[in-house]
């Protein structure tokens, strides 16, 4: 009865493990990590804040700052997850203020 017991429990337990791993697979929206589509870069506006952004595009693969630490430059890039290059947004005062177009090839600097 103990032998079924365990049984029963280890099935349990690895139905629920698998479980969790397709949710947290499904969490992860199909795209790579930094990358964003034509569809989110069509959403981003001038003006709009680095959250703002972050809510549509997730978190850059790579960002640098320049100037004052009290209001910095900032340079966001994504790549494309449908096409080559990527996508160059900076920041001024905190809220975007020039996007590179998606259909250019942006490459990234060394």
């Amino acid at each position: 009865m103990a032998s079924r017991y365990l049984q029963g429990t280890a099935l349990l337990v690895a139905v629920l493990l698998l479980a969790l791993a397709v949710i947290s697979l499904a969490g992860c929206g199909g795209s790579k990590s930094g990358a964003i589509s034509q569809e989110q870069y069509d959403r981003i506006q001038k003006g709009m804040t680095l959250d703002e952004v972050e809510a549509i595009g997730g978190t850059p693969y790579r960002t640098h700052k320049s100037g004052s630490s009290k209001d910095p430059n900032i340079i966001w890039n994504y790549s494309k997850t449908d096409s080559e290059g990527l996508i160059r947004i900076s920041f001024l005062g905190g809220k975007v203020d020039t996007i590179s177009p998606y259909e250019i090839n942006v490459q990234p600097e060394e």
